[in-house]
């Protein structure tokens, strides 16, 4: 039976007021997506900060992170973090543990030259060097477990490290980090360096190894 032009028309209108819905969540639904840069674009971006506690609103989150990036290349921390490789950098998204698909913050692994003061047990102590200068009134553990054999055989005393790391120290002395995302060799400070080297190492071993 054939709907009378009223009810016809009723029906269109509806059909018509569906459609619509459909086709604006679906858009809206594009358009979510869509507000999620690259991973390059967003290392690029000004969302990107040294300061991991610079907080940002973001338009997407936990779900739309994963659609468009992918599982994590690190997944060995908490449901509430998450971090993506990007070349030699990581990209590290911490989210709300009350409401999981939230994004709280979004940021970029920090690059870290370390210089090896010496080596104790299992720790070796390290400082920091910002371009050819020591920070010698730092000290930094790192446990030996995080390097592989062939590179533990190779550090000594002034070798440099780099560290790609999400960027906080803990309130410690010696300061401490969690796991750093890589962690590689790429050289030793200039020889004239070792004595003032050698001079640091000796006041952190007085200050912090108590051997029997």
């Amino acid at each position: 039976m054939r709907c009378p032009t009223r009810i016809k028309l009723i029906c269109t209108r509806i059909l018509a007021v569906v459609l619509a819905l459909s086709f604006g969540s679906a858009f809206a639904a594009c358009k979510k997506k869509s507000k999620v840069p690259s991973k390059e674009d967003f290392l690029a971006s000004g969302l990107n900060g040294q300061d991991p506690l610079d907080i940002k609103e973001y338009e997407f989150d936990r779900t739309d992170l994963f659609d468009a990036w992918g599982n994590p290349d690190i997944d060995k921390y908490m449901s509430y973090m998450a971090v993506w490789s990007c070349g030699e950098k990581f990209i590290i998204a911490e989210f709300d543990p009350d409401l999981p698909n939230k994004i709280t913050m979004l940021y970029a692994s920090f690059t870290q030259d370390m210089v090896v003061l010496f080596s104790y047990a299992t720790i070796i102590y390290v400082s920091p060097r910002n371009g050819d200068t020591t920070e010698y009134s730092r000290c930094v553990m790192l446990p030996d477990k995080w390097f592989s054999e062939n590179d533990l055989a190779k550090i000594q005393p002034g070798t440099i490290l780099q560290m790609e790391f999400g960027g906080s120290f803990m309130e410690s002395y010696p300061e401490q980090i969690n796991e750093p995302f890589s962690l590689k060799i790429i050289g030793n400070v200039p020889d004239t360096e070792l004595p003032k080297l050698q001079e640091q190492a000796q006041l952190v071993r007085d200050f912090c190894i108590h051997e029997e």
